[in-house]
């Protein structure tokens, strides 16, 4: 059979991943796999690794421009008459509405919602026009695949699509049964990645640190990876702060690179003002990293007191009295690692998102894949 993936962009990010797994698992199985986004990212590399077929569109990006949209829309019509796949899997929301929305010769179209673009701390500006589009475009689709159970409900209030229509898959990673080797008797090591860009938020985990007491501060070491607008704006205010020696940005890297730090890291550090189901919380959760992160979207569904701490969204003094608690029982930190282990391994793994997804398409093509 064969899978078209429409995406918005091709950078290294989760649904980017997540497009990865599937095709690997697809293309392992004999199906025939392309993708269609921005190009230039890593994404295009990696689907050429795994034999994916892979059709630029250098109109696909975040800006609104008419003109570019219909460009768009016209390259995605010229790939489907190309590739005639079995099924249309859209991701993100720009190439979500626009694969919805463009002429697709019968073949079925599933959406996956990585995050809604009208959940909450999203500018009410930016909720209103999407809302309308979403529920126009859900006419157009089988199924709606919500990566947290947070997003299902939320697009039932706001009316997206019916009940049947809206399946909760979380996301997955693969996890080792062995948690990396860490050091849990010198200095202790915090990890944020994301790229510096709203709706991530390192100035609170920044201005948090800058709170600790010098005997807490001086056990710790932070690396920020991400690249992005915030940078310059980050460098400054760890420099106002006087936290050079303490707070390093690394800059973007490539995905083997970041696992390299998380492997012997301690505490996982994800403030957002906004989520959907996070894969690098994931991620962390598989190294064996104690998380603080923001309580939106569907974090509640990873983090629970057993393996990290919620915190509102900008909450400094949260992300602080999270530290204190962590830096002052170095042992607390190694078992709430193990848990958060234990947890992604039996509840988030790789194989069980793909079983649920790949139900998915079954239900929606009505036959075994």
């Amino acid at each position: 059979m064969k899978f078209f993936y429409l995406i918005t962009k091709s950078e290294s990010g989760g649904p980017q991943t997540h497009l990865s797994q599937l095709g690997t698992y697809l293309i392992g199985k004999g199906h025939k796999v392309a993708i269609m986004a921005y190009p230039g990212g890593w994404l295009e590399g990696e689907a050429k690794r795994i034999g994916i077929e892979f059709y630029p569109n250098r109109f696909l990006d975040n800006s609104i421009k008419p003109v570019q949209e219909v460009r768009a829309l016209f390259l995605i019509e010229k790939a489907l008459a190309d590739f005639k796949p079995d099924l249309l899997s859209c991701h993100s929301t720009k190439a979500g509405i626009l694969g919805r929305l463009a002429p697709r010769f019968g073949m079925k179209t599933l959406f996956t919602a990585h995050g809604w673009a009208f959940t909450e701390g999203v500018p009410s500006w930016r909720q209103f026009p999407v809302t309308f589009l979403e529920r126009l475009c859900a006419i157009f689709c089988s199924k709606i695949i919500c990566v947290s159970e947070h997003d299902r409900q939320l697009s039932l209030k706001h009316k997206i699509a019916s009940e049947k229509k809206l399946i909760t898959v979380h996301n997955g990673v693969e996890v080792v049964k062995e948690i990396p080797k860490k050091d849990y008797s010198g200095i202790f090591k915090i990890v944020f990645t994301g790229r510096l860009v709203m709706p991530k938020d390192p100035f609170t985990l920044v201005k948090a640190v800058s709170l600790l007491p010098d005997g807490l501060k001086s056990k710790i070491e932070v690396s920020i990876i991400g690249g992005g607008s915030y940078e310059q704006e980050l460098k400054e205010l760890i420099t106002r702060l006087r936290l050079d020696d303490k707070v390093k940005l690394l800059g973007a890297l490539p995905r083997s690179e970041v696992f390299k730090v998380l492997e012997p890291a301690h505490i996982f550090a994800l403030i957002s003002d906004w989520e959907g189901l996070p894969r690098s919380i994931l991620e962390a959760m598989s190294s064996g990293m104690v998380t603080i992160a923001s309580d939106v979207g569907g974090v509640s569904e990873l983090i629970d007191d057993s393996c990290g701490f919620l915190v509102k969204r900008r909450d400094v003094e949260g992300v602080k009295n999270a530290l204190v608690k962590l830096l002052s029982r170095p042992e607390l930190i190694k078992e709430m690692g193990e848990k958060a282990h234990e947890k992604a391994l039996e509840e988030f793994s790789l194989d069980k998102m793909i079983e649920s997804t790949i139900g998915v398409y079954e239900e929606a093509l009505s036959r075994k894949i």
